[in-house]
């Protein structure tokens, strides 16, 4: 009688070891997201070797670009600053007082809302926390030499990434 009571509790607690090892593998692979800090990021624009530049500059980089039309802002003091276009519309460069000033990078919806891998497209390496950190906003004041980098996501996904080189 010992020996059958012996018996029932041994498969009990393999029962409950079972359930425990199927309820760890459901959570690593159904419910925890899984970030490889290591993997490698795809540079959209090296950022360094459009920012600041003035149109040749940047078409040496980009290739040829089209006109899209002209910003006006009064507070960068530009009346008709030139917007254009590079990549097929992927990269909009508005050039205030004759340097590339407002980028915008469109069309990264394929792209992880991550702030390594916001910062990686833009072929940068320091890894600082944004100011503003949502689901739908990460924002970089001042970052290195740059006045403003504003990345905005949906889902989970990057929209498109908005840098201010000079001018806010």
């Amino acid at each position: 009688m010992d020996n059958v009571t012996t018996k029932r509790k041994w498969y009990n607690w393999k029962l409950i070891g079972i359930v425990i090892i199927l309820l760890a593998i459901f959570i690593k692979f159904y419910v925890l997201r899984e970030h490889d800090e290591n993997a490698p990021v795809t540079v959209e624009l090296d950022l360094s070797e459009v920012a600041f530049r003035n149109e040749q500059e940047v078409e040496a980089v980009l290739g040829k670009g089209t006109l899209d039309s002209y910003f006006r802002d009064d507070a960068a003091n530009c009346e008709k600053c030139p917007k254009m276009i590079y990549k097929e519309g992927k990269i909009e460069i508005i050039f205030i007082n004759e340097i590339a000033d407002r980028i915008m990078i469109k069309n990264l919806t394929d792209v992880e809302f991550a702030d390594r891998v916001i910062l990686g497209l833009l072929n940068l390496k320091e890894n600082i926390k944004p100011v503003v950190d949502s689901d739908e906003l990460k924002q970089w004041d001042n970052y290195q030499k740059y006045s403003q980098i504003s990345a905005f996501g949906k889902k989970g996904k990057v929209e498109y990434i908005l840098i201010k080189a000079k001018t806010l």
